[in-house]
């Protein structure tokens, strides 16, 4: 189960960083505006994936060492 947690956590920190670059790519060619703007919720999706799967296997690690 850890192996998949860190499998987990891994792809999310490369979707939020994947997409974070295809984002600023967009901004660069076509404008930050409003309308592009919206496309910063998928990086900020996929770092909040990150971040949750980070803590919570943290936390069942501490758990498992008690």
């Amino acid at each position: 189960m850890r192996k998949v947690s860190i499998w987990m956590e891994r792809f999310w920190l490369t979707m939020a960083v994947g997409s974070f670059l295809v984002v600023l790519y967009i901004f660069f060619t076509e404008g930050a505006d409003r309308r592009t703007l919206q496309f910063l919720i998928f990086p900020a999706l996929a770092g909040a994936m990150f971040g949750f799967r980070y803590t919570f296997r943290k936390r069942m690690e501490g758990k498992n060492e008690e």
